[in-house]
């Protein structure tokens, strides 16, 4: 087998440098451990950049379940439908508000269908739609339309009609609302924004809002589900029921599995012809979905999460670590705001063996698998402390 360091180096050669230079090479992983390829092991809070949030790497079920379907059926087109797509799209569907369920592979893609959804829901005229500052939606053009202008550099004109005010401030959305305003879209709590959660009183406002005005409200889930912060869907804290939800990362316990779950009221606005994704809700990506959903049912990872994560946010608190300004979140989705560079941090802990990773400037970010190990957890976290400590 190539060294790391040689894969690092085929990797420049063979593959687009947009997300720049690769850091490691990893060839292995079982649940919240990774291997390199020159044999360093890594404890992982951060397996699959939030993809591996449900099992982290290779959950036997999610892996038995993977090669069952694989070698039973793998694809089908969007003519056709398989027993994989129809469970897994009632399995979130009777978790969060009934209706319908639109597959894809990503984020970026559940928030496409959704912009449209609202275009069409909203009739003729109406396509404004009012995001957040801090957001992120994903960088497809549509996506990217809606999140931060420093994304959006290079690729301009954006998608006319996106309209962003401060996360929070229920007013400036008010101001902005007018005749030819679809919806709002927003993230329950905000994860490449620094994992900002917003008050009940907001959240609750957003809907009403919508209501009164006749808006589709949408929230991106992409980050916060399925159960990583104790709920399965974030809405859930605060007592709202969506339009629209967008889902990815962990939904396939590590397969591409993207999202637009549509409540009742518009479940049928996406009609033949109007939206498609040839593979979207294939086989073998929804039969991990479904493992991955069935092992939150059956280990009760909701609830651990929101047990274990208040844990893990009150042990850093109690740590009384000098750099340390705020821990916040919910569950598994944990911000630490830091008077230093989160980005040197997170250097730093990979130097020791811990993947963690950052947002911001100085917000270090946590998103341990559900299924970790309470003595693994307790290492990782040691080590954190010891490099937080660190001059």
């Amino acid at each position: 087998m190539a060294t790391a360091e040689e894969l690092i180096e085929q990797t420049a050669t063979y593959l687009t440098p947009n997300h720049g230079r690769k850091l490691r090479a990893m060839v292995r992983g079982r649940g919240a451990r990774v291997w390199d390829a020159d044999g360093n092991e890594y404890i992982d809070l951060f397996p699959g950049f939030g993809g591996g949030g449900i099992a982290g790497h290779s959950h036997p079920k999610i892996a038995a379940a993977l090669c069952r379907q694989a070698q039973t059926l793998q694809c089908h087109g969007n003519f056709f439908t398989s027993p994989p797509q129809v469970e897994l799209a009632r399995r979130i569907t009777e978790h969060a508000f009934g209706g319908k369920a639109f597959f894809c592979h990503s984020g970026a893609e559940a928030n496409e269908a959704a912009l449209k959804l609202a275009r069409l829901a909203s009739g003729e005229g109406r396509y404004k739609i009012i995001s957040f500052h801090g957001c992120f939606h994903g960088r497809t053009m549509g996506a990217l339309s809606l999140t931060p202008e420093k994304y959006q550099q290079g690729f301009e004109p954006m998608l006319p009609g996106n309209v962003k005010v401060d996360y929070g401030d229920l007013a400036a959305v008010e101001r902005c609302v007018d005749d030819q305003t679809a919806g709002i879209i927003v993230e329950p709590i905000q994860g490449e924004g620094g994992v900002n959660v917003p008050s009940k009183e907001f959240m609750q406002g957003l809907r009403a809002l919508c209501d009164e005005r006749e808006l589709l409200l949408i929230c991106d889930e992409v980050w916060t589900a399925p159960a990583r912060t104790g709920r399965w869907f974030a809405y859930q804290h605060f007592e709202i029921t969506p339009d629209a939800m967008t889902l990815a990362k962990a939904l396939g316990g590590g397969a591409p599995v993207g999202a637009c779950v549509v409540a009742p009221k518009y479940a049928d606005v996406l009609a033949p012809g109007k939206h498609a994704c040839t593979m979207g809700g294939n086989p073998l990506c929804a039969a991990a979905g479904v493992a991955a959903m069935t092992l939150i049912e059956e280990e009760n990872l909701v609830e651990r999460a929101a047990t274990k994560g208040e844990q893990i946010m009150q042990a850093i608190r109690d740590a009384s670590v000098g750099c340390v300004r705020d821990v916040r979140g919910a569950g598994f989705m944990i911000g630490i705001e830091l008077d230093r560079s989160a980005a040197e941090v997170f250097g730093a802990a990979m130097a020791r063996g811990l993947l963690v990773c950052y947002a911001q400037e100085t917000v270090l970010r946590l998103a341990p698998p559900l299924t970790i190990e309470d003595d693994v957890l307790e290492k990782g976290l040691e080590i954190l402390l010891d490099v937080l400590r660190a001059p």
